[in-house]
């Protein structure tokens, strides 16, 4: 699926235990979003909490088209976990 500059992407993730449950993180659930150029464009913000183990984040694009990378950062207690997503904005919708 390809965004378009002023929509909305939504970003989501599942957090689970070694067990493949959903677990929610103790202490926080947060998302980064770098732009084409590679710059920061959303830096280290909470997401929303959809249910155990689900968060999601409404990012309205507001840079140039080109593909973005996401990163997810949960930390439980002192353990650190990250995942990588990345989605492609155009400039104009087809």
């Amino acid at each position: 699926m390809v965004d378009v500059v002023g929509e909305t992407a939504i970003c989501s993730v599942e957090v689970k235990n070694s067990a493949g449950n959903k677990v929610d993180p103790d202490t926080h659930m947060k998302i980064t979003i770098r732009g084409p150029s590679r710059k920061v464009v959303l830096a280290s913000t909470a997401m929303s909490k959809d249910d155990t183990g689900e968060y999601h984040y409404d990012y309205t694009i507001a840079d140039g088209p080109g593909k973005y990378k996401v990163l997810y950062e949960a930390l439980n207690g002192s353990r650190y976990s990250k995942a990588k997503d990345e989605f492609t904005v155009s400039d104009e919708s087809d």
